[in-house]
């Protein structure tokens, strides 16, 4: 084994204790709150709205917003030219989604953190599961990064995980999220017309 591989012992140890320490609840609101919370928020927004926008519902509303400022001064007819409507939408979809986001984790934390021993049990290894998959997240991340940083230190950093006993130099060729920016822009991609 090389040294990559001790490390990544010690990271996965250092995350499982810590998620057992910290439980699902707990981690679950850390890692949904605050900036991590504006980004989960966003994401959602940008993966949803699209379909949300497509509801009828929707469309007469915005068909209405677009009605009542049309023809009534410069101004107004300047905020229809940015598409205004659009801006206001997704305020207001971010709004909701983070409302509802906040909403699921406090009914998943007072689930999952009822005074019962099989829930703390479960707490704590949900939590375990939690952060490993937060782990696996982060490893993916910063494989990417290196990755569009790219030159000399992709190198450097390729060869420091050459002869791995987990495969780390696999999974810095294989990193799935590699593929992520070409599959949103494909799937994802928002018109505005």
């Amino acid at each position: 084994m090389i040294l990559a591989d001790w490390i990544a012992i010690a990271v996965v140890a250092a995350f499982i204790l810590l998620g057992a320490l910290v439980g699902f609840g707990k981690g679950i609101k850390f890692f949904t709150g605050g900036v991590f919370g504006i980004i989960i928020s966003i994401f959602v927004c940008y993966l949803i709205g699209g379909m949300v926008l497509k509801i009828p519902f929707v469309q007469d509303i915005l068909g209405k917003f677009i009605d009542a400022l049309t023809d009534k001064n410069k101004f107004c007819d300047f905020l229809l030219k940015i598409h205004i409507e659009i801006v206001v939408y997704y305020l207001v979809l971010f709004i909701v989604v983070s409302a509802l986001r906040v909403l699921i984790v406090f009914l998943l934390k007072r689930f999952v953190e009822i005074d019962r021993p099989v829930f703390k049990l479960i707490n704590r290894l949900l939590g375990i599961l939690f952060f490993l998959i937060i782990l696996v997240l982060l490893t993916f991340l910063v494989f990417q990064i290196i990755y569009w940083i790219g030159g000399s230190a992709y190198t450097d950093f390729k060869q420091h995980l050459t002869g791995s006993f987990f495969k780390l130099d696999k999974l810095l060729d294989a990193n799935p999220l590699a593929s992520l920016p070409d599959w949103f822009r494909e799937n994802f991609v928002h018109e505005v017309s």
